[in-house]
């Protein structure tokens, strides 16, 4: 369905905006050349299944819905995993440190028995 603009109404309007008569003149013929333009080529009228309903956009938000709860599970999961190897890691290096601190005790200790302090 074609709708026809009025180019002299548009002109008007832009002159009165504060256009120049070239600014207006220009405005209103990129105007008319956009509707003339002939887009049928990119969509067959035969061809519906190109549009998107409202069950194919609600299918889709549902679909975004889905992954994104999925996602913030695979997050929650992600934080929980990254809780608890940190937690491993402190036992370690606790662990470690407590393992050195008895270590050099008890070479502190021989040195001492060996020098005879």
């Amino acid at each position: 369905m074609m709708v026809a603009i009025d180019t002299l109404a548009v002109a008007k309007r832009l002159l009165a905006a504060g256009f120049t008569d070239a600014q207006a003149e220009a405005v209103t013929l990129v105007v008319r050349e956009a509707q003339d333009i002939d887009l049928s080529h990119l969509v067959s009228k035969d061809d519906l299944s190109l549009f998107a309903t409202k069950d194919d956009v609600r299918v889709v938000k549902d679909d975004i819905r889905a992954v994104r709860e999925d996602l913030r599970a695979g997050l929650a999961s992600a934080r929980s995993d990254l809780f608890e190897a940190r937690a491993d890691i402190l036992k370690w290096v606790v662990g470690a440190i407590g393992l050195q601190t008895v270590a050099i005790i008890g070479a502190a200790a021989a040195l001492m028995r060996a020098t005879g302090h």
